[in-house]
């Protein structure tokens, strides 16, 4: 049987929710409250909604929950220039896991399927990155642990779009701190400029991950003219230090997996390699 998610019905799929994301290292600690504004209410950075429409439903087998979908459209998209466009959507799957073995996993994507065709929208997305739940630092992709997944996606016409390695870092022991490195903050201190001598050699972003000692680096550079001096690990010690002074305990992020500088300077500075994730979209409707 399927059954659509309501008031009545959310605790259960919460303790399901818990039970699966103990396998995936970006599920965080959540409350039941946290959790349920991120997975039914989510907004954007500058509070714009996520969704305009959202559609969740769970399947159950011997009176237990065995898998659930989330999907729905998008409020906006994104222009050629990575500019937000109010007046177009994505089709996309948010969330969906099940089972294993899972004999009724194929009603999930029916009814998936079923209201992308309704909708009429051809291009269509399955853990769309961008639009990954906020108390998860908006990481919405597929961790590795759900790849048996796969097939059922495939099934429905989805193919792997995009793969991200997945790194985390404890902050939670002795820091070594770089002195001849400051930090320029932005006015709500999510920006950081990296200041060597009065100049700016590079920058990074980061991501506080609501309620919770977690922060996201979303992206860290260093300029090329200081590139090859030792000074991407300063910054990023520097980092640690300072994000340890601020009450943070873990600090995670993500790179493409050809970018294999990206995860020799991760591993370089401590973080642990946590697997592979992956994004997906329905070539099949795109052709139609």
């Amino acid at each position: 049987m399927i059954y659509e998610v309501n008031q009545a019905n959310e605790a259960r799929l919460y303790q399901y929710f818990n039970a699966f994301c103990q396998d995936v290292p970006y599920c965080f600690p959540m409350s039941f409250e946290n959790w349920q504004k991120s997975m039914f209410d989510d907004s954007n950075y500058d509070g714009t909604p996520l969704f305009s429409r959202l559609h969740t439903y769970f399947t159950e087998e011997n009176g237990a929950v065995n898998g659930f979908i989330q999907f729905g459209l998008s409020n906006f998209a994104f222009g050629p220039q990575g500019t937000i466009d109010p007046t177009q959507k994505y089709a996309i799957i948010r969330n969906v896991h099940y089972s294993k073995g899972a004999e009724n996993a194929g009603l999930l994507f029916d009814k998936a399927a079923e209201f992308f065709d309704e909708m009429g929208i051809s291009q269509r997305y399955a853990f769309f990155h961008f639009f990954g739940m906020s108390c998860y630092a908006r990481q919405g992709k597929l961790h590795q642990s759900g790849f048996y997944m796969e097939d059922m996606l495939q099934k429905y016409g989805y193919s792997k779009e995009h793969e991200n390695v997945y790194f985390t870092k404890s902050l939670q022991q002795p820091m070594i701190d770089a002195p001849d490195i400051s930090f320029a903050y932005s006015n709500d201190g999510s920006s950081i400029d990296f200041i060597k001598e009065n100049n700016k050699i590079g920058g990074c972003e980061l991501y506080f991950v609501p309620y919770s000692s977690i922060c996201y680096l979303k992206w860290i550079y260093i300029n090329r003219k200081y590139a090859h001096q030792g000074l991407g690990t300063k910054c990023m010690h520097k980092l640690f230090c300072e994000l340890q002074q601020r009450g943070v305990t873990q600090l995670d992020t993500d790179t493409i997996d050809t970018n294999f500088n990206a995860q020799n300077y991760y591993n370089k500075t401590g973080f642990e390699n946590k697997g592979i994730m992956r994004s997906y979209h329905n070539l099949k409707s795109q052709e139609a």
